[in-house]
């Protein structure tokens, strides 16, 4: 784990604003504190996916399990997409900063871990119960690694020997690695960090830090309308 920890702390994003900033701007029938980014494409074969799989809008969030606007945001967007009925998905994926520490990582393997375990509807439970008992800041749960074990167990990776493995794995690391790779390109520049994608025209908007529901709410319903691309294009990099 040791290994695994200085890994992801070494690759993690440092979330400076990258190259392809420059091509978000603030498109002028777009509100604040939304603005306009690169289309993100498609959602990722990894992506736990709350919601129908071909739903027109796809919000993606990527989270922090230490972060503390992560954790007043917790519950905000799946509330968004029970309340859009059908129309959008979710995706949360998961993005721990170096400067939380080993916490952050723990608390995002174990989250993949019982996705791959318990299955979506886990992994957004666990998701849901780490964020209500963590101290956030990089102070993890009380505790420590047990239980953040024992949470994990309880909400969908029963088999303690496959968890134990998933969460000293490399492949793990790599997963969670990507997902943060992907936050880079898409231009976050924090956490958490919402997008809203038209999937019809690939169309994206986001905007940074801790939203209510009605801001979330209206920016899903601005996206539904919108049948004709008026962000700026896809950026040019491979998926």
């Amino acid at each position: 784990m040791a290994i695994v920890l200085a890994t992801i702390l070494a690759v993690a994003p440092t979330l400076a604003v990258p190259a392809l900033a420059q091509a978000a701007a603030q498109t002028p029938d777009i509100p604040a504190p939304w603005r306009s980014v690169p289309d993100l494409g498609n959602l990722l074969a990894q992506d736990r996916v709350s919601g129908p799989a071909q739903a027109p809008i796809s919000v993606v969030v990527w989270s922090d399990p230490e972060c503390p606007y992560c954790k007043q945001f917790s519950g905000v967007p799946d509330a968004a997409i029970a309340r859009a009925k059908g129309k959008a998905n979710l995706a949360i994926r998961m993005l721990p900063l170096p400067f939380h520490g080993a916490a952050a990582v723990l608390g995002g393997m174990a989250a993949l871990c019982v996705a791959d375990q318990g299955g979506t509807a886990a992994y957004y439970r666990f998701l849901g119960d780490y964020f209500a008992q963590t101290g956030g800041n990089g102070r993890g749960l009380p505790g420590g690694r047990a239980a953040v074990v024992a949470l994990a167990r309880q909400d969908g990776a029963g088999d303690g020997a496959k968890l134990d493995a998933c969460l000293r794995s490399d492949d793990t690391l790599g997963r969670l690695s990507a997902e943060g790779d992907a936050a880079e390109r898409a231009t976050v520049q924090g956490t958490p960090a919402v997008a809203v994608r038209n999937n019809t025209t690939g169309e994206t908007i986001m905007v940074d830090g801790a939203i209510d529901g009605e801001t979330l709410d209206e920016a899903i319903a601005l996206m539904a309308t919108r049948s004709t691309r008026r962000g700026p294009p896809p950026a040019d990099y491979s998926r």
